[in-house]
């Protein structure tokens, strides 16, 4: 009973923190935990050039870090992330970053996509940010980018994991008039799990007795284009 009532009480905390330590915003605008976007093309710069600032929102200073994982690669396709210095990959990680208390970070966090001339496509990809020491409450923002991305037009609405953290399966509530393309990927970005789920089905659920402990990202798919990512965690 005490076990399961700091199991409960741990879960609360982790919740809480993770809602409101901080969060990606650029100039007013606040992304949800997992949010996908589309990367605007600068016409000056010849790239997708999409720039964001993160919000402390703890009486703490925080040293963040930002990994970035391409998801789905495009040919041609060259995604840099600049955050103090500038790094191009397909998965990397960046220095820390210091962002004050209470504070919106002032060093340029900018995410790029450029294509080779002559080459097109749609690249995806994901940012985590997370606290030095604290990859339990890491946040994430997807990322669309090329000339044909665009968020599916669907009737779409997704539940947030319960249980989470998950021992043995996670679900997901779910409503959508299409197929919904269902990937798990670990913090690394490699895919772990993936299947389909038929239209109209009213929930997801996922097998995570497999799994490692650790944090995973759940991404829903809707006829090619990322609808929603969402976070769980697996705990034995």
């Amino acid at each position: 009973m005490k076990k399961a009532f700091f199991t409960l009480v741990l879960l609360a905390v982790t919740t809480l923190l993770s809602a409101q330590s901080f969060q990606f915003e650029w100039e007013g605008t606040v992304y949800e935990d997992g949010q996908t976007i589309i990367c605007p093309y600068d016409e000056a710069m010849g790239e997708y050039l999409q720039h964001m600032s993160i919000r402390n929102l703890t009486d703490s200073d925080l040293d963040i870090v930002i990994e970035q994982f391409v998801i789905e690669p495009a040919p041609g396709a060259m995604v840099q992330l600049c955050w103090g210095m500038c790094m191009v990959g397909d998965t990397i990680v960046s220095h820390p970053v210091t962002v004050p208390a209470q504070t919106l970070s002032t060093d340029d966090l900018s995410f790029h996509v450029t294509f080779l001339e002559g080459e097109t496509g749609v690249v995806s990809v994901r940012y985590i940010a997370y606290y030095v020491n604290r990859v339990e409450e890491a946040i994430s923002l997807n990322l669309l980018a090329g000339a044909t991305a665009n968020v599916a037009e669907t009737n779409f609405s997704l539940g947030q994991a319960y249980p989470n953290p998950a021992s043995t399966e996670v679900h997901f509530n779910l409503q959508s008039n299409d197929n919904v393309n269902v990937t798990v990927y670990n913090l690394l970005g490699q895919e772990v799990k993936s299947q389909l789920v038929g239209a109209h089905q009213s929930r997801v659920n996922i097998a995570v007795d497999d799994l490692q402990p650790g944090i995973y990202f759940c991404r829903f798919s809707v006829n090619g284009m990322v609808e929603r990512t969402e976070k769980f965690i697996v705990k034995h």
